[in-house]
C-alpha cells in the first residue's frame, strides 16, 4: 500500500507549472515595471529641471546680492516641488553664485563680476529623498536589488546686456538709412519689425546706396528677409552683406518708457545721475528748480535739477543759441527746443509730452538744431560727460550733430539728418530710427560703454 502510494506521488505531474509561472509572472512584473518605474523617474527627472531652471533664474534676478539669490533659488525650489513626497530637493549649499564668462562658456564659483547662478536640484540618497522603485522590487528576487532612483539635474542662469543694447541703435520698429553714411568700431543696428507698417513691404531694415560697413559691424532683424529688397542692395553698401544677422532682439527700455518717465518725474534715485546727487548718493544735491517756461534761466547752475512744468500738453520752452549745459537735470512735461550749437555735457534731458491724434509719439518733444554738441569730446577716454534722453514721444537733431556718449530712449521716433558724426551710443526707440546722409556712426573704439542704465535681461545658459 505504502509502495503504491510513493509510485502514485512520483507520477503526480499536477502543480508542475507552478515555478514556471512563478518565474514568468516575476519576469512579466519586471519588464512592466521597468516601463512604469522608468516613466516616473523621467517624469520626475523633468520636474526637477524644470525646478532647477525656474529656481536659477529666480536666483539671477537678486545678483549681486549672493545670499538674496540663494534664498530665492531655495524658496522658488520648494514653491514648485514642495517637501512632501520630494523632500528637499535644493540646499541652500548646492545653490552657487559667481562669473559666466561668455568667451570660454564657463561657470566659476565666486568669481566676478557676478552674474550667474548655478543650481543642482535633487532626489537622491544625499538629500534623503531618492525616488522609490513601485515594481521593480522584485528584482531581487533574482538577486538584483533596485528600490530607488538617484536622480540629479542642474541648470545656469545669467544675467547680461546684449552688446547692441549697451553700444548700437535698436527699434521696436524699423531702421532706416539713407546713402553715404560709414559705420564702423562694431557698431549695432536692429530693428525688431514688431509693428505693421502700412507699406507696400514691411521692412525692417532699409538702406539706401553708398554706405560703408567696416569688419564687426552686425545688422540684424528677426527674419533676413524682412530686409529691404531693393535690386542690388548688398551691392551698393559695402559689408552689409557679411553683417547680416538673424534673430530677435527687444528694446525693453524703451518698450518700458511709460515706467522710466514715471521714476524720473518722481526724482527716483535709480535714474538719477552722480552729478546731480550728494556724494553719498542719498539725494539731490541742490534744491529743485521749479519754473516754468518764461522764467526757464539762461544760465543753469551745476549739480541741480531743473523741473520745468508747462501744466498742459503742448506747451513748450526754447534753450538759447550757443547755450551751455553741464551738471543738470531737466525734467519736463513740455517740448523742448535748443536752438543752434547747443553744448550738452553731463546731462540728463527728460520729456513726458506727447502730441495730440491718434499717433501721439509722432510729435518731437526734444528738438535740437543743427551744430548740437551731445556729450564731452574726451568721453570714450575718461568715461564721463555722457548725455541722457529720454522722451515719452519723438527726437529729432537737425544737420552737423557731434554725439560722443549718449544713452536715449524715446517712445516714438529718433531721427537724425546729415552730416552727422556719432562716437559711443545706445539707442532704443519705440517706433523707428531714421539716419539720413552723409553721417559716421560709430561705438568708442576702446569700448567705454554709454551713459545710463540699461535694463537687465536674464536666461538660461543650461
Amino acid at each position: 500500500m505504502f509502495i503504491t502510494s510513493f509510485r502514485s506521488f512520483l507520477r503526480d505531474e499536477s502543480g508542475s507549472y507552478t515555478v514556471w509561472s512563478l518565474i514568468w509572472f516575476s519576469l512579466y512584473v519586471a519588464i512592466g515595471g521597468l516601463a512604469v518605474d522608468m516613466t516616473d523617474a523621467y517624469r520626475n527627472q523633468t520636474l526637477l529641471q524644470a525646478t532647477a531652471d525656474a529656481s536659477a533664474l529666480s536666483g539671477v534676478l537678486s545678483l549681486p546680492d549672493a545670499s538674496s539669490a540663494k534664498d530665492e533659488a531655495v524658496a522658488y525650489s520648494a514653491d514648485n516641488m514642495g517637501y512632501g513626497l520630494n523632500g528637499i530637493v535644493l540646499e541652500r549649499d548646492e545653490v552657487f553664485t559667481g562669473n559666466w564668462d561668455f568667451t570660454s562658456q564657463a561657470f566659476t564659483d565666486g568669481g566676478t563680476p557676478l552674474n550667474a547662478v548655478r543650481v543642482i536640484t535633487r532626489r537622491d540618497d544625499g538629500n534623503d529623498n531618492p525616488l522609490a522603485a513601485n515594481f521593480l522590487h522584485i528584482l531581487s528576487l533574482w538577486g538584483i536589488p533596485f528600490d530607488r532612483f538617484n536622480i540629479s539635474t542642474e541648470a545656469i542662469a545669467i544675467k547680461y546686456v546684449p552688446k547692441c543694447l549697451n553700444g548700437g541703435m535698436v527699434s521696436y520698429n524699423a531702421l532706416n538709412v539713407t546713402s553715404g553714411n560709414g559705420f564702423h568700431n562694431e557698431m549695432c543696428l536692429h530693428a525688431q519689425n514688431a509693428i505693421f507698417d502700412n507699406r507696400e513691404q514691411d521692412f525692417s531694415v532699409s538702406m539706401n546706396n553708398g554706405n560703408t560697413l567696416d569688419p564687426g559691424v552686425t545688422v540684424s532683424m528677426p527674419r533676413l528677409e524682412e530686409l529691404d529688397g531693393r535690386p542690388n542692395i548688398l551691392s551698393n553698401n559695402t559689408g552689409l552683406a557679411e553683417a547680416l544677422i538673424e534673430g530677435d532682439l527687444w528694446p525693453k527700455d524703451a518698450m518700458a518708457i511709460q515706467q522710466i518717465m514715471d521714476k524720473i518725474l518722481a526724482f527716483d534715485l535709480e535714474y538719477m545721475p552722480s552729478y546731480v546727487l550728494r556724494p553719498d548718493g542719498l539725494a539731490i544735491a541742490n534744491t529743485i528748480e521749479h519754473v516754468t517756461p518764461g522764467t526757464f534761466p539762461t544760465t543753469l547752475t551745476e549739480n541741480t535739477v531743473y523741473e520745468v512744468t508747462c501744466g498742459s500738453s503742448g506747451g513748450s520752452f526754447s534753450l538759447p543759441k550757443d547755450v551751455v549745459l553741464r551738471n543738470v537735470a531737466i525734467i519736463t512735461d513740455c517740448s523742448i527746443h535748443a536752438a543752434n550749437a547747443a553744448v550738452i555735457e553731463n546731462v540728463l534731458i527728460a520729456s513726458s509730452d506727447l502730441g495730440n491724434g491718434s499717433n501721439p509719439t509722432d510729435k518731437h518733444t526734444i528738438n535740437l538744431a543743427s551744430d548740437a554738441h551731445i556729450g564731452s569730446q574726451n568721453f570714450c577716454t575718461i568715461g564721463t560727460g555722457g548725455v541722457e534722453i529720454y522722451a515719452l514721444a519723438s527726437v529729432h537733431l537737425a544737420a552737423k550733430f557731434d554725439i560722443r556718449g549718449l544713452r536715449a530712449v524715446v517712445g516714438g521716433d529718433f531721427s537724425m539728418t546729415a552730416q552727422g558724426n556719432v562716437e559711443g551710443i545706445s539707442l532704443e526707440a519705440m517706433d523707428r530710427i531714421e539716419a539720413t546722409a552723409n553721417g559716421d556712426f560709430g561705438l568708442c573704439p576702446n569700448g567705454t560703454p554709454p551713459p545710463g542704465r540699461v535694463a537687465w535681461q536674464y536666461r538660461l545658459i543650461r
